[in-house]
């Protein structure tokens, strides 16, 4: 982010626009959404600004503004289309201090104007660091479709019960459960169905509920564990950023990406609780008790866990901590990382030509050591019909392969291992279980990665995606 968006008021001094002809006029009409008045420091005036003048909206100041008519102002924006002219009034503006904007001429900027979803009280402002405006103009198209059109309303509304709220409620987790459940419920509905009378007497009702609670009963906290997915924030689910955004706090662990920590509210503590094969920075029975603890405090924690909590991410655990002390839990699952890898590389886990079956394996047991697979028929496996896929088996997959080997898997039979699956650094390295079991630094991958085992790992889609990366240097293909 190369510039950083913020909201200027008009309510003093009116904004300065500098220049009288047809692109002035755009910036001037732009301005006056939000603004009750507007200078305009030109010799002549187009048309539009000239009707401007006569509504009471624009007042003509002389041209050639100077530091008096500069300074003190909340915005300047220099529409001359004279490059000596707009140079001069933005190294003057700079010297002020002056928020200025000269159009079409980045290097002269310390201000943009965005792209404007306007709805009232709500305005959304699209920027791209003057890079490319026809993209944000596209953005802005696409939200106005979105964005119903009485959510100024809304907020305008929220507005009016604001000091009841903050009196009833005291800053914190009960307050703004309560905007949750009025953006969330029925008095939002209401309101953006044009039912302000209902809309207020449910904001009316929620506050007494709230305020009742607040004074009758302990705060009381709650547990999200969220999937986090592989990393990219594409792939998380629309319940899991809308847990992120009610978080307090927010536990992570080392596979949730820095992208999908963005998406948190911006007031949620971070917390990095971070687990690695053989490198457990936090053990689990001390985030157990974390996320009672701040649960208890009335907080709403978010667990997030790379992948889905419940596949080798040991939220099973973490939800029989916070069943114990009767702690409220939602789980809310996220893609896992072998399912992501197999999207990325387009072949399917299962087909009823080659695969009627997947089993999910870890490739560690307690202790890093090597998976005995003791639990499991691998010779019923061997028989074909069957995808394997293994989580963190970087470091074991050469143990990994001979021991199927010895279980009666075909010594040609494909594997694929993808590393930081859907991440923009993905690697991939296509192989076969002989290769694998002979040469353990065949893959030279790191974890995060998974391994799939069988024959779909060599169906056409898999072969055309193998190719290309070996034009990129990132496959090692053996016959």
């Amino acid at each position: 982010m190369r510039t950083f968006p913020i909201f200027i008021s008009f309510d003093g001094r009116p904004p300065l626009v500098v220049g009288g002809g047809p692109l002035a006029a755009i910036k001037t009409r732009l301005l006056l959404k939000r603004a009750e008045r507007v200078d305009v420091a030109a010799d002549t005036l187009e048309s539009e600004l000239s009707k401007f003048v006569d509504e009471g909206r624009v007042v003509q100041q002389p041209p050639h503004p100077g530091v008096d008519q500069i300074r003190g102002r909340p915005l300047v924006l220099s529409a001359t289309e004279h490059d000596g002219e707009d140079e001069r009034i933005a190294e003057m503006a700079r010297a002020l201090g002056v928020p200025v904007n000269v159009p079409d001429r980045p290097p002269l900027c310390t201000a943009a104007l965005p792209a404007i979803v306007d709805r009232g009280d709500v305005t959304v402002a699209i920027g791209t660091s003057a890079a490319a405006p026809v993209l944000a103009q596209r953005l802005r198209a696409r939200l106005e479709h979105e964005l119903h059109p009485r959510l100024g309303d809304l907020a305008s509304l929220a507005g009016e019960f604001r000091d009841r709220v903050a009196e009833a409620l005291p800053e914190g987790p009960a307050r703004r459960l309560l905007w949750e459940r009025v953006f969330d419920g029925p008095a939002a509905s209401a309101m953006l169905h044009g039912d302000e009378e209902s809309a207020r007497k449910l904001i009316d009702l929620e506050i007494e509920r709230g305020a009742l609670a607040e004074k009758h009963e302990p705060p009381k906290g709650r547990v999200l564990l969220v999937g986090a997915g592989p990393g990219d924030p594409e792939l998380l689910t629309m319940k899991a950023i809308r847990a992120l955004k009610a978080a307090d706090v927010v536990f992570y662990d080392k596979l949730a990406g820095a992208q999908v920590l963005e998406l948190a509210r911006r007031e949620a503590e971070l917390i990095s609780v971070g687990k690695a094969k053989g490198a457990h920075s936090v053990p689990q029975a001390e985030i157990n008790a974390l996320l009672v603890a701040r649960a208890k405090a009335g907080q709403t924690v978010v667990r997030l866990k790379g992948g889905d909590p419940f596949i080798f991410g040991r939220g099973g655990e973490e939800l029989d901590a916070l069943r114990a002390a009767a702690i409220p839990v939602e789980v809310i699952p996220g893609v896992t990382a072998g399912a992501a890898a197999a999207a990325s590389l387009q072949i399917p886990l299962t087909h009823r030509d080659v695969s009627h079956t997947v089993t999910f394996l870890s490739g560690h047991e307690a202790g890093g050591k090597a998976p005995s697979f003791e639990h499991l028929d691998l010779r019923a496996l061997a028989s074909g019909n069957n995808t394997l896929v293994v989580y963190m088996g970087v470091t074991t997959g050469a143990v990994i392969a001979r021991r199927l080997l010895d279980a009666g898997f075909r010594e040609a039979l494909p594997v694929i291992a993808v590393e930081n699956a859907s991440r923009a650094n993905e690697r991939r390295v296509a192989t076969t279980i002989s290769v694998l079991a002979s040469d353990p630094g065949s893959l030279d991958l790191s974890s995060p990665a998974v391994l799939i085992f069988g024959e779909v790992a060599g169906l056409p889609a898999a072969g055309v995606v193998a190719t290309i990366l070996a034009q990129e240097e990132v496959v090692r293909a053996y016959a």
